[in-house]
């Protein structure tokens, strides 16, 4: 078969598919399908580990059923399937003798009974089967440059401690491939973030790790003397990551010399959480998140609580030239707040039909799924203008406008 191959096409080399260490090698390149990522140990396993071929090496399945994560899925759950992707990248770039990898796998698909959750459909993608993208498709985004993909900045949170058993966010990661990234908390300036502070340091644009909600604030407004307020920091964005009663053990020793002192109690301490991180029923925060190029600002995400909800729609092109038979375009529907920002547990149902010149490909009610969905339009073999229209649940209609033009060989 190798040999056929190469008959049949010289200028590349072959590789198959296998899971199992130790193989037999009748390719070029020794491919193997990697899942020991469990999410706390090394991305993929070292080569030598699996085989003892000094020819080519790749790896060309990796996550997929390890960690199935649907669009609608809690937001730990899909900051982790993030996390993943992330981590098996940065292991690949580290080592010299692994040529690359390829993630199984880009889309959710139609399956058979035994991947799905019951419904027969294989989350395995870092994006639904419509092509929209979940959180875990900003790392591979970022990691492309700005002239090919675009400016990409992402937060991986919506900030909303409500998601969180007992308010405990826990990590939130930055996903750009900017300079760097200015974080501000309402309108007061609290930290800038560059590739040196993501703990991926093998990727171009490694996930950067948000550590800091506070600032200089403990000094500026509460008069905490500078080299105490770096502890007491600390302390605060701990509890924020593990809760108070989970601390390490390190950060109560750390933080023990602020009691003995006098500088905070554990009322103070509620009190300056609640202030800067928790507010529960507090002043309602604005987190503000710039990204720079060559010191240009050129892209902002903003996250702020019960923002108002409406759908908007997308396509990649609004012509259509038919030929020798219909042409087709998808359009991508998501439920978005007033900053942009898509809302991951919005599953109302839109309405769709088309006018004009077009004809819809699939059925004229789709709910939301992880805030997103999508349909198809096609041309019916006339010139002209069309629109999709969009109709959400309270009535709001959208109209995408689309020109055909019909081209006969």
């Amino acid at each position: 078969t190798n040999a056929l191959a190469h008959e049949l096409d010289d200028t590349r080399v072959t590789g198959g598919v296998r899971c199992i260490k130790q193989s037999n090698l009748l390719e070029d390149v020794y491919t193997y399908n990697d899942f020991s990522h469990t999410g706390d140990n090394d991305g993929i396993l070292h080569k030598n580990k699996v085989t003892k071929t000094n020819k080519g090496y790749m790896v060309t399945e990796y996550n997929g059923h390890m960690f199935p994560t649907k669009a609608f899925d809690c937001e730990a759950h899909r900051t982790q399937h993030a996390e993943r992707h992330a981590k098996v990248l940065d292991t690949v770039a580290s080592y010299d003798d692994v040529a690359g990898a390829s993630g199984w796998c880009a889309f959710d698909y139609n399956t058979h009974k035994d991947f799905g959750s019951g419904d027969m459909i294989c989350y395995h993608g870092v994006m639904d089967m419509f092509r929209n993208p979940k959180l875990a498709a900003a790392v591979y985004k970022s990691q492309g440059d700005a002239s090919v993909v675009g400016d990409v900045l992402e937060v991986s949170s919506s900030m909303d401690i409500g998601e969180y058993p007992g308010g405990v966010k826990g990590d939130v990661w930055i996903y750009t491939n900017a300079d760097c990234v200015r974080m501000f908390v309402n309108t007061t300036f609290i930290k800038e973030y560059t590739r040196d502070n993501s703990p991926y340091k093998h990727l171009a644009h490694g996930p950067i790790l948000v550590d800091d909600y506070i600032g200089s604030r403990l000094v500026n407004e509460d008069h905490i003397p500078a080299e105490k307020a770096e502890t007491l920091k600390l302390l605060l964005h701990a509890i924020s990551k593990y809760g108070e009663k989970n601390l390490p053990l390190a950060v109560k020793l750390k933080a023990l010399p602020l009691f003995i002192s006098g500088t905070v109690n554990r009322e103070k301490v509620t009190a300056l959480y609640g202030k800067y991180i928790g507010n529960w029923g507090g002043q309602t925060i604005t987190y503000r998140f710039e990204a720079y190029r060559n010191g240009k600002l050129v892209k902002t995400v903003i996250k702020s609580p019960g923002k108002p909800v409406h759908v908007s729609a997308q396509t990649t092109r609004s012509q259509l030239v038919e030929k020798n038979s219909y042409d087709v375009a998808a359009v991508h529907l998501k439920a978005e707040d007033e900053n942009g920002n898509v809302n991951p547990f919005y599953q109302e149902a839109v309405s769709l039909k088309t006018e004009g010149a077009l004809e819809l490909i699939g059925p004229s009610i789709v709910s939301l799924k992880g805030g997103m969905a999508g349909t198809y339009v096609k041309s019916v073999g006339k010139t002209g203008k069309g629109a999709l229209v969009v109709t959400d649940v309270m009535g709001n209609e959208l109209k995408v406008p689309f020109s055909v033009k019909v081209q006969r060989s």
